[in-house]
């Protein structure tokens, strides 16, 4: 998992930027985990300091520029220090900031002390690089459009994995989720119920909360009203996938075309990002919107596979086209054979279960290479593909000609 925090004697912290009040509190919270020397470091002197002191962890006043100014500085200097934000109420938006400037915790106090204190204690005796190791491989899959299988191929590709590995499955296309319905699994908790009781949510609250499939899958999924998701924010989606990173090896975000600044934040911890389009104008148009977006939230492309679904070689556009418009090489190819689709999602079975045999029970399968970084046909195929006239048809539908 990216841009989350890190695992003795007390751990040593640095209080950079706090006020009087803000420091006290933090003193009080952390006074059985955590060495805090009596004062805060002003901003104009905390690199020096902090380079002399080498705490396991800091505390920053997260007031944007100097914050963030700060933030890029360690990284370079002192990469192994872990960084916390603190912040006088949550926002959306300085969440982002703070997770793209390198924080690997951002909170507030009273409400998040629990959340300040696991990350000190986790900051003990490791660097953030020997955590993230420990850290389980999140995936979200999104999709260009509705309509595009994002479901589908979440649900089955979770189920290879979930032999050998502890998967979890979250359902987070708020508006219209259908990891449910395509497993045939009715909820046991949701992911409305769990973000409820944030304050005390961790990995046995989480285990409490899942409903298992047959295939072992674990699912998060979410509530039939589609109102009770008031709840869902983008500082309850950052716990609960760190919570979950914790828990499994593996956790599928299945954001369908739902966006909101929830689903940012689950976009940005990603370690991949699987788009998936078809093979037609519009949806890789909107792949291409979609990415451009993306990129305004800071989510690089280099962390975006593309999956392109219902793939036959008479398909209206062909690999090369599609590369060309979105930047971004074909990651893996689904095969179109709706016959075993449409069963499986009729019946509530997984692909395997209705056909093994068939080319896209095959293809599904072969995705696990492409989170392992693996070679895949497409990635082959893509390889030997001519790259067209930039300024012909296909560039002019993408602004580009």
């Amino acid at each position: 998992m990216r841009n989350i925090g890190a695992h003795g004697s007390a751990t040593s912290v640095a209080l950079v930027g706090l006020d009087n009040e803000a420091a006290g509190q933090a003193r009080e919270l952390l006074s059985a985990e955590a060495a805090i020397p009596p004062g805060a470091i002003g901003f104009a002197d905390a690199l020096v300091a902090l380079k002399r002191q080498k705490p396991d962890l800091a505390i920053v006043n997260f007031t944007g520029t100097d914050a963030l100014a700060l933030a890029q500085a360690i990284k370079r200097d002192l990469p192994d220090m872990v960084l916390v934000a603190l912040a006088k109420k949550s926002d959306a938006g300085a969440i982002l900031q703070a997770m793209r400037g390198g924080f690997k915790e951002f909170v507030v106090l009273p409400e998040d002390a629990a959340r300040l204190r696991q990350a000190v204690r986790e900051a003990r005796g490791g660097s953030a690089s020997e955590v993230d190791e420990d850290k389980g491989v999140v995936v979200a899959f999104a999709g260009a459009k509705g309509g595009v299988g994002t479901s589908m191929i979440a649900a089955n590709l979770a189920a290879e994995l979930a032999g050998i590995h502890r998967v979890l499955l979250i359902d987070m296309n708020l508006s219209t989720g259908d990891v449910g319905s395509v497993l045939d699994l009715p909820p046991k908790d949701t992911i409305c119920d769990l973000l409820a009781k944030l304050e005390r949510l961790d990995e046995r609250v989480l285990g409490n909360s899942v409903s298992v499939h047959r295939s072992k899958v674990h699912a998060l999924l979410t509530p039939d009203d589609p109102t009770s998701v008031e709840n869902i924010t983008a500082d309850g989606i950052l716990h609960l996938v760190a919570t979950a990173a914790t828990a499994y090896q593996y956790v599928f975000i299945d954001c369908g075309t739902y966006f909101d600044e929830a689903v940012g934040v689950a976009l940005n911890v990603a370690d991949h990002v699987v788009l998936i389009t078809t093979a037609d104008v519009i949806s890789v148009r909107d792949a291409f919107r979609r990415i451009k977006a993306w990129q305004q939230l800071g989510l690089d492309k280099s962390r975006v596979k593309v999956v392109v679904n219902r793939w036959s070689k008479t398909s209206f556009l062909q690999i090369k086209d599609i590369e060309q418009n979105l930047g971004i090489p074909v990651g893996a190819l689904v095969s179109d054979e709706p016959k075993t689709v449409d069963q499986a999602l009729n019946e509530g079975k997984l692909l395997r279960e209705v056909n093994k045999k068939s080319m896209v029970s095959r293809d599904i399968a072969t995705l696990v290479g492409m989170l392992t970084d693996e070679a895949t046909e497409a990635e082959e195929a893509s390889q030997t593909t001519v790259v067209a006239d930039k300024q012909g048809f296909f560039a002019s539908l993408f602004n580009r000609g």
